[in-house]
C-alpha cells in the first residue's frame, strides 16, 4: 500500500509545473512535495500557478488532496463491506470505487450509475444464506473462476474469428464506392442521434480528400466516419474499423490545435466511436475537454452563438452548426455522467440552458444564406435527434431531484412531484416518432428508453431509499418489457451494442431482482414466469458478449445470485434490505394494486394501458 501511495505521489508530482518563485528567479525547479528543493533550502513558500483557479496554489494543497482522496477511498471501501449498512439512505447514496485494471487508480461511480441496485441485490441474496454473507453464494473458488473467465474473455483479441481491435493504422482509404456506402450508413444510423456533421459540407470534404487533399481536418473526419460506420456493421469488420480509427488519429493533433468548432466536431466523432467499442481513448476526459471548449467558444449561450467574433451576425449555417455541436456535446456528456453517476459538468437543470435547438429541416435546405423556402418541417432525422436530446433533459431532472443533494421533498414516491414527472415521461413517450426511415430509432425504441426512465424514477434513490409497493410494481413491469425488447433488438440487429446498452441490460436484471423483495410483486408474478424473464436476460447477455466478450462472466455470477433470490418465493411478506422494510408500510395481504386500483396511486390510465408496461411477445415483429 505504501508503495502504491508513493507511486501515486510521484505521478502527481511529475505533473506539477515549476513553482512561481523558481520561475521568477529563473532557477531549476523540481516536483518535490510539499516544497521543491530550492524553496525547501531557503524555507520559502512554494506555490505554483493553477490556470483552472486563476491564482497561485500552495503545494501543500496537493498533499491535502492526496489525503482527502485516501479518506474518500476508505469511506467507499467501508460502504462496500460485506455486512452492508443499516441506514437505507447511506446504502443507496454511497457510490463505489472500481478499478479497470489491478494497478489502476480507483474510479468513482455514483448512485445514478446503478451501483446501489447492485448492492441491494447482494443484500437480498444474503437473506437466503445460513451465514448471511455473500461469500456463501460466491465463495472464493467461484470468485476466482469468474475472475479468470473475465480475464480470459476480456483479453481475447477476437470475437469468433474476427479481430475486435487493430494495432496497425490503415494506409489507404477504401474504394470510393465502398466509402459512399459507408457514408450512407453513417447518415442513416448516426446523424439521427448526433447530427454533428452538415451532410452537404461533409460530402464536399469527401470529394476533395479523394482528389488528394492533404487537409488534416478533412482527412480526419472522412476516416472517422469510415471507422464509425464499419463498427456499426457486423462484428467481423470491427478490426478493420479500428485500423481506420488509428489512421484518423494521425491527423488529430493539427485538428485540435486551433480549438475551434472543427475541434469540437473531432471530439464528437471520437465519442461516437468510443460508444461502440472498447478503445484506447479516455472518453470521459475527452468529453470534459469538449464541454470546456464549448464554453470557451461561447456556444453555451444563445446570445454568443448568433454573433461573430467582431460582433456581427453569424450566417445561418454557422449558427445552426454551433447549436448542433453544443447539443451533441452537452447530451453526450449528460449520457456519460448519468451512466457513471457523476455530476454533469455544465448544468444540473434545463433552466440553466438557454441554447435553442437547431433547425428541424434536412441539411440540404440549410445554407449560409438561410433556410431554403419551402423546406419541409420537421425532418424526421432532426425530430428524432431533438426527441432524444429531450430524453436526456428528463433524465437530468430526475437525477437532480433524486440522486444528488438531499432535499426536503419529495419524502416518498406519493409526492406530487412524482405525478408530475410521470406525466412528463408519458407525454414524451407519446410524442415519439412512429417511423425511423431505417435508423432503428422508432416508437418501440423510444418506449424502451421510456421504461428505462421509469425504472430510474421509481427504484431506490438517495432521496427516496424506500420505494413503495406500487413503485416496485412499475419497476418490475418496465424491466420485464425491456428484457424482451433488448433481446429482440440484438437478435434483429436493430440496436448498437454500445457499453451503455450492455449496462442497461444489467440494470434491467438487477432492478427486476430487487423488486422481488416485495411480496406483492411475487404474488402477481409467478416464479416460473420470472425464471423465464431472467433466462431471456441471460440470452441477451450471451448475444452481447460477441461485441463485449468480458460480460460473459456475469452469467456465472447471476446463476448463483438468481438461485438464491428466487428462494424469496418460499417466504411470506416483504424482505427487508436494511433495518427498515423495503417500503414504509408492509405490502397488504390483498391486491389493491390491480390496474383499476392503481389509478389512485398516481399512475395515469396511459401508464396502465400502454404497451410500455405490457410483456411483449416472445418475438417482436420486425419494424
Amino acid at each position: 500500500a505504501a508503495a502504491a501511495n508513493d507511486d501515486s505521489s510521484s505521478r502527481v508530482a511529475h505533473t506539477l509545473t515549476a513553482c512561481s518563485r523558481c520561475r521568477q528567479r529563473k532557477t531549476r525547479c523540481d516536483p518535490g512535495l510539499p516544497r521543491c528543493g530550492p524553496c525547501e533550502r531557503t524555507n520559502s513558500v512554494c506555490e505554483y500557478w493553477d490556470p483552472a483557479k486563476g491564482k497561485n496554489v500552495n503545494r501543500d494543497y496537493v498533499i491535502y488532496l492526496q489525503n482527502r482522496v485516501r479518506q474518500l477511498e476508505a469511506e467507499l471501501e467501508k460502504g462496500e463491506d460485506d455486512e452492508g449498512h443499516n441506514d437505507p439512505e447511506v446504502m443507496v447514496r454511497s457510490g463505489a470505487g472500481v478499478k479497470l485494471q489491478e494497478h489502476d487508480e480507483t474510479k468513482y461511480l455514483g448512485p445514478s450509475s446503478g451501483t446501489q441496485i447492485t448492492r441491494l441485490v447482494m443484500q437480498l441474496a444474503k437473506h437466503f444464506t445460513h451465514s448471511k454473507s455473500i461469500k456463501e453464494i460466491v465463495n472464493e473458488t467461484k470468485a476466482r473462476q469468474v475472475k479468470a473467465l473475465y480475464a480470459e474473455e476480456a483479453s481475447k483479441p477476437t470475437s469468433k474469428i474476427y479481430p475486435l481491435t487493430s494495432d496497425v493504422a490503415a494506409e489507404d482509404l477504401p474504394a470510393r464506392s465502398l466509402t459512399d456506402l459507408l457514408i450512407q450508413l453513417y447518415n442513416l444510423k448516426v446523424q439521427p442521434m448526433y447530427p454533428a456533421l452538415h451532410e452537404p459540407s461533409f460530402a464536399k470534404d469527401v470529394d476533395v480528400v479523394y482528389n488528394g487533399s492533404p487537409d488534416p481536418y478533412q482527412n480526419y473526419i472522412v476516416r472517422m466516419v469510415v471507422a464509425i460506420s464499419l463498427q456499426k456493421m457486423d462484428t467481423q469488420y470491427a478490426g478493420l474499423a479500428d485500423s481506420y480509427y488509428l489512421a484518423a488519429l494521425q491527423y488529430l493533433s493539427p485538428v485540435i490545435r486551433p480549438m475551434n468548432l472543427k475541434t469540437l466536431q473531432a471530439f464528437a466523432l471520437i465519442a461516437e466511436y468510443s460508444l461502440l467499442t472498447p478503445t484506447r481513448t479516455a472518453i470521459y476526459y475527452v468529453m470534459g475537454l469538449a464541454v470546456r471548449l464549448a464554453q470557451s467558444l461561447g456556444i453555451n449561450e444563445e446570445r454568443t452563438i448568433t454573433r461573430t467574433q467582431s460582433g456581427g451576425k453569424a450566417d445561418c449555417l454557422e449558427i445552426d452548426m454551433r447549436r448542433r455541436l453544443f447539443w451533441c456535446t452537452f447530451v453526450m456528456e449528460l449520457g456519460l455522467s448519468h451512466a457513471l453517476g457523476r455530476p454533469s459538468i455544465l448544468a444540473t437543470h434545463q433552466d440553466h440552458i438557454d441554447v435553442e435547438f437547431f433547425e428541424a429541416v434536412s441539411d440540404e435546405y440549410i445554407t449560409p444564406d438561410g433556410i431554403s423556402p419551402g423546406a419541409p418541417r420537421p425532418s424526421l432525422k432532426k425530430w428524432i435527434a431533438i426527441h432524444f436530446f429531450k430524453m436526456r433533459m428528463l433524465q437530468l431532472e430526475i437525477r437532480r431531484k433524486l440522486y444528488q443533494k438531499k432535499r426536503a421533498t419529495p419524502k416518498d414516491d406519493k409526492d406530487i412531484w412524482f405525478l408530475q414527472m410521470q406525466a412528463k415521461l408519458e407525454s414524451w413517450r407519446d410524442a415519439s416518432p412512429t417511423k425511423d426511415e431505417g435508423s432503428g430509432l422508432n416508437k418501440v425504441w423510444f418506449i424502451g428508453r421510456y421504461n428505462t426512465m421509469v425504472v430510474f424514477l421509481y427504484r431506490p434513490s438517495p432521496q427516496v431509499p424506500n420505494p413503495s409497493v406500487s413503485a416496485a410494481l412499475k419497476v418490475f413491469e418496465a424491466c420485464r418489457y425491456n428484457i424482451y425488447l433488448q433481446r429482440e433488438q440484438i437478435t434483429m440487429g436493430n440496436v448498437d451494442l454500445t457499453w451503455i446498452f450492455v449496462q442497461a441490460i444489467f440494470m434491467a436484471i438487477n432492478s427486476l431482482l430487487w423488486s422481488l423483495s416485495f411480496a406483492e410483486v411475487r404474488k402477481q408474478n409467478p416464479r416460473q414466469d420470472v425464471q423465464k424473464h431472467l433466462h431471456t436476460a441471460m440470452e441477451a447477455i450471451r448475444l452481447g458478449s460477441e461485441r463485449w466478450p468480458g460480460v460473459l462472466s456475469a452469467i456465472e455470477l447471476y446463476h448463483d445470485l438468481i438461485s438464491a433470490i428466487l428462494k424469496a418465493y418460499d417466504k411470506d411478506g416483504d424482505i427487508p434490505l436494511q433495518e427498515a422494510t423495503p417500503s414504509d408500510t408492509a405490502s397488504p395481504s390483498g391486491n389493491p394494486y390491480s390496474p383499476n386500483a392503481s389509478h389512485s396511486l398516481g399512475a395515469s390510465p396511459g401508464t396502465i394501458s400502454t404497451v410500455s408496461v405490457a410483456t411483449p411477445p416472445e418475438r417482436i415483429a420486425p419494424y
